[in-house]
């Protein structure tokens, strides 16, 4: 089997990326997405990047850093959405994920946005602790998506992780990241294969 190139991925997803996703918002009502995905994915970077471009649609968006685990991950995401103008929820004081996940999408739904997106700390299939976490922020928040966020360069190795995520959250959908010129793509098929999804994004 030999692992295909980035131009022949990018090719074969880029149909089902712009189709896909824009049947995601066949309806204009709040919607609340879930970001969840291994650590060093640049989960952060992908999600402001994929809130910005509805943002640039002309949808009111923001996003929410939950991340409580890893330092720096606030000011990380807060200095992100600030460069690109969307609105931030966080905090520096809170240390429960689901209590910040909470009170942020019902702020937001009161200043009738259109779009939040909820990220989360990075985390692995092994610790079990951090999954539970996120099922109960994603119990708390009621997802309207859950997309998973996947680093293509680990290749075909993302398949056991990103099965863990689908059987612990509803996954509906794949953004792929650090899809540059050397990677193959091996972990951008691993993903569709694990979730059963379709990728909504992919980024270098």
């Amino acid at each position: 089997f030999q692992t295909p190139s980035r131009g022949v991925l990018l090719a074969a997803f880029q149909d089902n990326i712009v189709n896909g996703d824009n049947a995601l918002f066949c309806a204009r009502y709040p919607k609340v997405k879930y970001s969840v995905g291994l650590q060093g994915s640049k989960k952060p970077t992908a999600c402001t990047k994929y809130t910005f471009h509805y943002q640039k649609k002309g949808w009111k968006p923001a996003l929410v850093c939950t991340d409580t685990f890893r330092a720096g991950a606030f000011d990380q995401l807060k200095q992100n959405t600030t460069k690109a103008k969307i609105p931030f929820y966080g905090s520096y004081m809170e240390s429960d994920p689901v209590k910040i996940a909470v009170e942020s999408v019902d702020r937001f739904k009161q200043e009738n946005g259109d779009l939040i997106i909820v990220d989360t700390c990075g985390r692995r299939k092994q610790e079990a602790s951090l999954f539970e976490e996120m099922r109960q922020v994603s119990e708390a928040t009621k997802p309207y998506l859950v997309i998973f966020v996947m680093d293509s360069s680990i290749g075909q190795a993302t398949f056991d992780q990103a099965q863990a995520f689908k059987q612990s959250v509803s996954i509906g959908a794949a953004i792929i990241t650090k899809m540059d010129g050397h990677a193959k793509g091996g972990g951008a098929l691993s993903t569709v294969a694990a979730t059963k999804s379709p990728v909504i994004l992919i980024r270098t």
